[in-house]
C-alpha cells in the first residue's frame, strides 16, 4: 500500500471543499457580516442540504454516465410528495410509510420515462422536457393544487438528525455496493466508457437502462421523502423554481464526482460535490448577496472546476516548458 499516494488522493479530494470553506470564512470575517457561516449550526444545515442534493445526484448519476440526461427528476420528486403527503396525513401513517410510498411512486414515474425512451426511441432530454411540462400541469390538479403539507415528528423524522444521517448512510453504502461491486455497476461503467464495445461483449443495454431507472426511482424517492420532511410545506405554485433549483445543484455534484473518482470512490465524490455546491450557495448568502446570485455562483464555479480539471495536462506541459526554459535547470542536465 502506497501511503504517499493515499495522502495525495485525500488532499486532491478535499482541496475543493477546504478552499471554498476558507474563502467564505475569511470573506465573511473581513467584511464583518452578521452571518454565522462557519459555526456548528450553519455547517450542520449545509450538511443536511448536501445530503438531499447527494441523494438526487446518486439517483441521476447512472443515467448521466450513460449519456441519458433527464430534467424531469426534480418535478418527479415534487409530484411524488404531493401525492404521498395527503395519503399519509389522512390515514395517520408514519415516516416509514411516507418513505416507502415515496420510493414506490418515484420508481413508477421513473419507469414511465424509461418506457417512453425505450419505445419511441427519442433522446431522454426531449422526453424529460415533455414530461416536465406535463407534471407542471398535474401539480395544480393533484390535491386541488394544495401542494404538500406535513407537520410533526410522526411524519417528518427523516428530515431531522439523527434519522436523516442514518437513512443517508444506509443509502450511500447501498449505492457503493451496487455501483462498485456488482455486475450492474460494472455494466454501467462499461457502457459509459464505450457503448459499442460494451454491447459487443454482451452487455444488455436495454436491461441496464431499466435497472438504471429503477435505481433512480429508489434514490429519488428517498430524496423526495427527505425534502418534504425538511420543508414540511411545499407550495404547488413554487414547483418550477424548486425543480430547477434542485436540478442545477445536483448536476454539478455528479460532474465533480466523476472527476474525483480518480482519487476516491465515486459515491464519496458525489457527497463531496454536493457539499461543495451547498457550501458555495451558503457562502454567497453569508456575504449578503441576493439569493438570485446563487445560480450565477454555481455556474461560475462549475465553469472554473471544469476548466481547471480538463486542462490539467496543459498546465503540466506549461510548467514543464517553464522548467526547461530556465538556464541550468535539472531537466537540461538530465
Amino acid at each position: 500500500m502506497n501511503i504517499k499516494r493515499i495522502y495525495s488522493n485525500i488532499w486532491k479530494t478535499l482541496v475543493w471543499p477546504v478552499a471554498i470553506f476558507v474563502f467564505f470564512l475569511v470573506m465573511t470575517r473581513l467584511l464583518q457580516t452578521e452571518s454565522t457561516f462557519g459555526s456548528w449550526a450553519s455547517m450542520d444545515s449545509i450538511v443536511n442540504q448536501a445530503l438531499l442534493t447527494a441523494m438526487m445526484a446518486l439517483a441521476m448519476s447512472c443515467n448521466m454516465i450513460n449519456g441519458r440526461w433527464d430534467f424531469s427528476m426534480g418535478i418527479i420528486m415534487m409530484v411524488t410528495s404531493f401525492i404521498a403527503s395527503p395519503i399519509i396525513r389522512n390515514n395517520q401513517l408514519n415516516s416509514w410509510a411516507l418513505l416507502v410510498l415515496c420510493v414506490v411512486i418515484c420508481t413508477i414515474l421513473c419507469l414511465i420515462n424509461c418506457l417512453l425512451y425505450l419505445v419511441i426511441k427519442v433522446p431522454t432530454l426531449v422526453i424529460s422536457i415533455g414530461m416536465l411540462l406535463i407534471y407542471e400541469s398535474l401539480v395544480m390538479i393533484i390535491n386541488n393544487g394544495g401542494g404538500a403539507r406535513l407537520s410533526g415528528m410522526r411524519y417528518t423524522q427523516f428530515g431531522r438528525a439523527p434519522q436523516i444521517y442514518i437513512l443517508c448512510a444506509v443509502m450511500f453504502v447501498a449505492f457503493y455496493i451496487i455501483y462498485s461491486h456488482t455486475r450492474f455497476g460494472y455494466n454501467v461503467r462499461s457502457l459509459g466508457n464505450n457503448q459499442l464495445i460494451a454491447t459487443n461483449i454482451g452487455v444488455n443495454e436495454k436491461r441496464n437502462t431499466i435497472l438504471c431507472y429503477v435505481l433512480c426511482g429508489v434514490f429519488l424517492g428517498v430524496a423526495s421523502c427527505i425534502n418534504v420532511s425538511m420543508k414540511g410545506t411545499i407550495e404547488a405554485s413554487s414547483t418550477f423554481n424548486n425543480n430547477m433549483g434542485m436540478m442545477f445543484t445536483a448536476f454539478p455534484a455528479v460532474f465533480i464526482a466523476l472527476y474525483l473518482s480518480r482519487y476516491v470512490n465515486f459515491t464519496v465524490g458525489v457527497f463531496i460535490g454536493a457539499f461543495c455546491i451547498k457550501m458555495l450557495t451558503a457562502g454567497i448568502l453569508a456575504l449578503g448577496l441576493p439569493s438570485e446570485i446563487q445560480d450565477i455562483g454555481v455556474g461560475l464555479f462549475l465553469f472554473l472546476f471544469i476548466a481547471l480539471t480538463t486542462n490539467q495536462g496543459r498546465f503540466s506541459d506549461w510548467r514543464l516548458r517553464r522548467l526547461k526554459a530556465r538556464p541550468g535547470s535539472a531537466l537540461d542536465k538530465a
